[in-house]
């Protein structure tokens, strides 16, 4: 009952006419209100454990369940409970052991779920064992434990010390650990979980928890959950990071995108997060709305193979032993890539592909990372210098307007500098790129044939064949951002049977020096791994894999009545229990 006046208060807050409040105490304030295009109606569950889409993780994730360790909105890194803006988080500390293998994590003291059930290593313990069991139907499952052939980097065992320590076992040393321990704590005793190794992690499986999960910990909890119109929070009254002001959260199901930035410009909304980037500049215009732009996770790139297509190979025998790939008869010289990343106008395909909502990359690490380096510029569009470059590279232009090899290094004598470019039939974005690439090109005497295709077909013929040219796609990193890129560029993903990532067959031994020597760091200092990162980049640009495109930026809203909004990327929420919306 308490929880449906809440709804009701909720609901009529959004159509009561606005007056402004001085200072608002616990629940005084008025609601959030965010839009939800992806629609309510599908999420499938609410438990952080088996939650897997956008929807039940902009909820659980980020307002109803905590994470073993928290992150900075400020150095967007992992972080310890106390320093400033942690958000979700229940470390206070951890501690490596000398050879890297154990992480010892001590907990907070002062968390409790909402039932007044304290948090303890149990949960920790219990959320790890769900996953790693695969009866829980998670999606973490393979990724955060142990696999011998599949992930040798995980977690292989969970100790509870006491009731407020847990250490954490691995196999491998890597500093990639962070992000493994890491992951969602769900409240073990709502599933009767007392340690028991017999324990039945398939009571997971529809459970309660996954539609209306009563015992969490954040600064709301679930009111009302209404399928494909709403899901209403309502404030807790204790929250151990401060008064939690706002009188609830509302995620409010809307049609589309366009729908979304229309509610919210005529105050329906109050908050958005990833605006459709053709409405962006509406927003900024508005005197109501106080926007925060950031580059984003999610970053494209065009991709060259530098091996024979016609004779695909892995890199490496079963014993480990190189295999002699052959060279891609163009971009298997180094001068060629080079020289291309000085013939593609970023800035210009920014401007028409995403209405300028990206920032260029200088290399293969996204802007908004700890370990990007700040003093590493982009390579400039310069179509003079490119030319220069393709002239030395022995690709000089012909009278025909057409550059042939005459002196390069793999292809035969004559033959016209001409090779095909795939993307993912359907991305518009992509779709655009690989057009205005194809143009810029063009006007180098260089003939691009691009053509959008099935993504089934686009994968098969990239990384399951590696019969390619040249392709374009994207990747998206997780937060805090993970640097560690040996699955992408190391000799033991270039494998076309099992689609291994490094579809390009790049090979760079000192790469993968500095990449194993900046994921050992002892201690795993973040400065330390730093300063290695920027020797890659600096690297990467040198010798491209890749032609580094741009990330896509984000963007978050809010009314101008919410004050006490200061979103930071990729925790936008990191004080929403201080926002002070009028009402």
């Amino acid at each position: 009952m308490k929880k449906t006046l809440i709804v009701l208060m909720l609901v009529l807050s959004l159509v009561m006419p606005l007056a402004v409040t001085q200072a608002q105490g616990p629940g005084e304030g008025g609601p959030v209100v965010e839009g939800n295009f992806s629609g309510s109606v599908n999420i499938g569950s609410f438990n952080p454990l088996r939650s897997n889409d956008t929807a039940a993780g902009r909820i659980a994730d980020d307002l109803l369940f905590p994470d073993v360790i928290g992150a900075s909105p400020f150095t967007q890194y992992y972080a310890r409970v106390g320093e400033e803006g942690v958000y979700g988080g229940l470390a206070t500390d951890w501690t490596v052991s000398e050879d890297g293998l154990t992480y010892t994590v001590t907990l907070r003291q002062d968390a409790v779920w909402s039932d007044g059930t304290p948090i303890t290593a149990l949960d920790v313990k219990f959320s790890f064992e769900a996953i790693a069991s695969g009866a829980a139907d998670t999606p973490l499952t393979g990724y955060i434990n142990y696999v011998e052939d599949g992930n040798p980097t995980g977690i292989s065992e969970v100790t509870i010390i006491d009731d407020y320590t847990v250490e954490f076992k691995f196999e491998t040393a890597a500093c990639t650990a962070l992000g493994l321990i890491g992951y969602d704590v769900a409240p073990a005793h709502v599933f009767g979980y007392d340690g028991s190794p017999e324990f039945d992690f398939s009571i997971m499986v529809d459970h309660p928890m996954d539609t209306d999960p009563e015992v969490v910990f954040g600064p709301f909890e679930v009111a009302r959950f209404a399928s494909g119109e709403a899901i209403g929070l309502s404030p807790v009254e204790s929250w151990p990071e401060g008064v939690v002001i706002p009188s609830g959260y509302v995620y409010r199901d809307v049609p589309d995108q366009t729908v979304e930035v229309e509610q919210f410009l005529a105050g329906e909304l109050n908050f958005m997060d990833g605006p459709s980037v053709a409405r962006r500049d509406d927003l900024r215009a508005d005197a109501n709305t106080v926007v925060a732009d950031f580059p984003g996770n999610a970053w494209d790139f065009m991709a060259f193979n530098l091996a024979d297509p016609d004779n695909p190979q892995p890199a490496v025998d079963e014993n480990g032993d190189p295999i002699d790939q052959g060279h891609h008869p163009i971009f298997g010289d180094v001068r060629v890539r080079r020289a291309l990343q000085y013939a593609v106008d970023v800035e210009g395909i920014l401007e028409a592909a995403v209405f300028g909502e990206g920032t260029q990359m200088a290399a293969n690490t996204i802007p908004t990372s700890w370990a990007a380096d700040p003093n590493l510029a982009p390579i400039p569009y310069d179509p003079v210098k490119a030319g220069e470059m393709l002239d030395e590279a022995g690709w000089p232009l012909g009278d025909n307007g057409v550059r042939t090899c005459q002196g390069c290094m793999y292809a035969e004598e004559g033959t016209p500098f001409a090779f095909e470019l795939i993307t993912n039939q359907g991305n518009t974005r992509r779709e655009a790129i690989g057009v205005i690439i194809q143009d810029q090109l063009y006007e180098l005497g260089i003939d691009v044939d691009f053509q959008a295709i099935d993504f089934q077909t686009l994968i098969d013929t990239t990384y399951g064949a590696q019969t390619f040219d040249a392709f374009i796609l994207g990747w998206r990193e997780g937060f805090p951002s993970d640097p560690d890129q040996l699955q992408l560029f190391s000799t033991s993903s270039d494998d076309p049977a099992n689609q291994g990532s490094n579809a390009s067959s790049y090979n760079n031994p000192e790469m993968i020096d500095l990449m194993i020597k900046a994921n050992t760091v002892p201690g795993c200092d973040p400065q330390a791994r730093a300063e290695i990162y920027y020797e890659i980049q600096k690297m990467m640009q040198e010798d491209p894999p890749y032609i580094w495109l741009f990330a896509q930026n984000l963007m978050y809203a809010a009314r101008v009545e919410v004050e006490g909004f200061a979103a930071e990327p990729n925790l936008p929420l990191w004080n929403v229990h201080a926002w002070q919306i009028a009402q």
